[in-house]
């Protein structure tokens, strides 16, 4: 019989399959190259699962209540240690980075209502791209996984008053990045 004061062992791979969704999306909003998710994602695993069979129980949880802020925390360690390495390559070679990024963004003819779209969708992505990591992660945490202000806060590791506050910040600077922007809101696509 387990006594009530025994950790729990925890399936981290089981609870990494669980929480993959939203994990994505926090590296995705902290990093912004959707190419590189997958990798990082597989780094997080590793990291966790390296921490959970080193035995270093005091910085792995063992209740299930703190696996999700644990998860999100691997992950924007994570998601520093990626933009570190791109720093340290953008320093290398900034005249491959610069023609890279041309080629990546020369537009291709296309039709009327493709162009239109990708304006619309550029000027969102630029809007958001102008906001800090916090802000806009926790706006697509929200308006992407459609959680509530609880259960971002079991996630995040944070209270709900917190969560509160961080999406009251980051609304109002999405509104005065578009309104620099000059973007109305209302055409917009609708964030599903």
């Amino acid at each position: 019989m387990e006594s009530a004061s025994s950790p729990q062992t925890i399936d981290w791979l089981q609870a990494i399959a669980t929480h993959r969704n939203w994990l994505r999306k926090v590296l995705q909003s902290r990093i912004g190259d959707p190419h590189s998710i997958d990798d990082l994602m597989q780094e997080v695993a590793l990291a966790v699962v390296q921490q959970s069979s080193n035995g270093s129980a005091a910085a792995v949880p063992s209740e299930p209540s703190k696996v999700a802020p644990f998860l999100y925390g691997v992950a924007v360690r994570k998601a520093a240690n990626f933009h570190r390495k791109a720093n340290r390559k953008s320093h290398a070679k900034p005249e491959l980075n610069e023609t890279l990024q041309s080629e990546l963004t020369a537009p291709e003819p296309q039709p009327l209502d493709w162009l239109l779209k990708q304006e619309q969708s550029q000027s969102l992505e630029s809007a958001i791209g102008s906001l800090d990591e916090e802000s806009r992660e926790i706006l697509m945490l929200k308006y992407t996984e459609n959680w509530s202000y609880k259960q971002l806060a079991d996630r995040l590791g944070i209270t709900e008053k917190a969560v509160e506050r961080r999406l009251a910040r980051a609304r109002n600077r999405m509104r005065s990045s578009l309104q620099v922007l000059n973007i109305d809101p209302q055409d917009l696509p609708n964030v599903k």
